[in-house]
Parts: structure tokens; sequence; C-alpha cells
């Protein structure tokens, strides 16, 4: 019972930090997973623990890893050791975004001075440049929806890209060669999904074992 009240007060402490560090209401974050202010309530208090599932989409929600919830944080250190590099990777990104659009704009103006044409297709190539930069970046992060996203992006932007390139012969069908691979992006995060699920399974059987069955002497008693 003493370790399930540890597991209780660990979560309990990381959910109020995470919330207010997010700037959001029991009730915002109820509406976020769809549950009731109430439970988040509970949760918040220590009354309850949530469930698997329910912890990884907390943990999806707030953008940190599950290890954020449920296992005991140093804070004042964690936080002031964490926040410049978290600054940092944000401004890298910001900065190789701004580096990839100011190339393109350079080059859209070079060519509409000097062959007076415009090539727009360029600011369409800047979408799949720009989804690969930040799943580069953001790969070694664990925010696998994010991972998710910015393939998908990339995907369908490259393929939308190539399309308008051979416009002229209309090859719509180029499109149907995401399908397949949208369908393995889907899998690969329905995979990461479950095995995310296995491991806070795994830690909460280590940290809440089960409690030991009466013996007879003690049914008898």
């Amino acid at each position: 019972m003493a370790v399930m009240e540890d597991v209780k007060k660990i979560v309990s402490q990381n959910l109020v930090r995470l919330r207010k560090e997010s700037n959001l209401t029991q009730a915002e974050l109820a509406k976020r997973i769809n549950y009731s202010d109430k439970a988040i309530s509970r949760w918040e208090k220590g009354e309850v623990v949530p469930d698997l599932e329910t912890i990884y989409a907390l943990s999806e929600t707030f953008g940190v890893p599950v290890s954020a919830i449920t296992e005991k944080q140093e804070e004042t250190e964690r936080s002031e050791d964490e926040a410049p590099a978290v600054r940092q990777k944000v401004l890298s990104q910001i900065f190789l975004l701004c580096e990839i659009w100011f190339v393109i704009c350079v080059i859209y103006v070079y060519v509409k001075i000097t062959r007076e044409t415009s090539i727009w297709q360029l600011f369409v190539w800047g979408v799949p440049a720009s989804a690969i930069v930040l799943w580069f970046f953001t790969r070694k992060e664990k925010a696998d929806t994010l991972l998710f996203i910015y393939a998908s992006i990339f995907v369908w932007s490259l393929i939308t890209c190539v399309y308008l390139h051979l416009m002229d012969a209309n090859p719509w069908y180029l499109f149907f060669a995401g399908l397949p691979l949208q369908g393995l992006l889907v899998i690969r995060y329905i995979f990461n999904y479950k095995q995310n699920l296995k491991r806070i399974r795994i830690r909460h059987e280590k940290n809440d074992p089960k409690p030991e069955e009466p013996s007879e002497t003690d049914e008898a008693e």
C-alpha cells in the first residue's frame, strides 16, 4: 500500500505541475482528453491514478514523455537545466526554417527579375523541406504524434510538388503512391503507441505489486 500511495503522490504532483506549466485549467485539460474536471481533480489530489491509456494521452497533451508523469521529477534542478536547452532547440528550428524560406524567396525574386518568370512552385517545395527539418529535430524527443504529422506532411507535399512539375501531363495517379506510405506511417505510429503502453504497464507492475492472498489461517481467524 505504501508503494501505491507513493505512486499516487508522484502522479498527482506531476499532473499539477504540468497543467500549470501549460496554463490550463482543470476543465480545459478535461476537455482535451475527453474526461470530466472531477476526474482531473481526483488525480491531482492523489485519490486515484489514471489508467495506462489516459496517462499516455496526458503525455501527448503536455508534449512530454510518459516518465514525466509516472516518475519522480527533481523540479528545481530539472527545470533550470532543461529550460535553456528547450529554448535553444526551439530557436534552432525557427532559425533553420527562416533560412529555408529566405533562400526560397531570394531564388524566386532573382528569377522573377532576371528572367521575368514566376516559379511559384518553389514555395510549395518549401513545405516538404520544412517538414523534414522539423522531423529531424524532433526525432529524439519521443513525440510520436508530432513525428507522425511531420512525416505525413512531407509525404503528401512532396508528391504534390512532383505533380506540379509534371502538371501538363496531369499525372494524378502519383497520389496513389502516397497511400502505402501513409499506411506504413500509421502502422508505425500504432506500433509505437502500443510499445509505450506496454512500457507503462511493466513500470506500474513493478511499482504496484499485487497484494498477497490471505492464507487459510487468516481466513479461519
